[in-house]
C-alpha cells in the first residue's frame, strides 16, 4: 500500500507478523463502506476484491439477523469448509466507524487469541 499513515503501519506490521508465523493466510481490515484500511496477504489466498465484497454482504446478513432473528450486535461470522480452512469476519468499532476484520485461517489453526490481540491493537491506534 502507498500513502500509509502511522496507525496503518502499526496495524500492518502486526498483521505481517501473524501471517509470516503461519497463523493466518491473509488478514484485511475494511471500513464500513468496504474500503481497505490495512491488510497483509500471504501466498495462495483469497482475492482481496472478493474478500471485500463478501465482507459487505456479510454486513448485510448481520443487519438482517438483528431485524429478523433478534440477534443483536453480532461480533463474528465464520465460514468453514470441509477442509477446515476458515474465513472469519469480526465486526467492531475503530476509526469512528464499524469496521470488519476479515481473516483467512489455515486448517487446524487457532485464531481467537491472535484476533483479539490484533483487534485491541487496532482499537488502540484508532483513537
Amino acid at each position: 500500500m502507498t500513502g500509509r499513515f502511522p496507525a496503518q503501519s502499526v496495524i500492518e506490521d502486526k498483521m505481517r507478523l501473524i501471517v509470516e508465523r503461519g497463523n493466518y493466510d491473509m488478514v484485511h481490515l475494511f471500513s464500513d463502506e468496504g474500503l481497505l484500511l490495512a491488510g497483509h496477504t500471504g501466498e495462495g489466498t483469497v482475492d482481496s476484491d472478493s474478500l471485500a465484497e463478501l465482507s459487505i454482504m456479510l454486513r448485510q446478513v448481520k443487519k438482517m439477523a438483528d431485524v429478523m432473528g433478534k440477534i443483536s450486535d453480532i461480533r463474528e461470522l465464520l465460514v468453514e469448509g470441509y477442509n477446515k480452512r476458515k474465513i472469519i469476519f469480526r465486526f467492531f468499532h475503530a476509526f469512528g466507524q464499524e469496521v470488519t476484520l476479515a481473516i483467512v485461517v489455515p486448517p487446524r489453526t487457532s485464531y481467537r487469541a491472535l484476533t483479539n490481540s490484533l483487534m485491541k491493537t487496532i482499537e488502540k491506534v484508532s483513537f
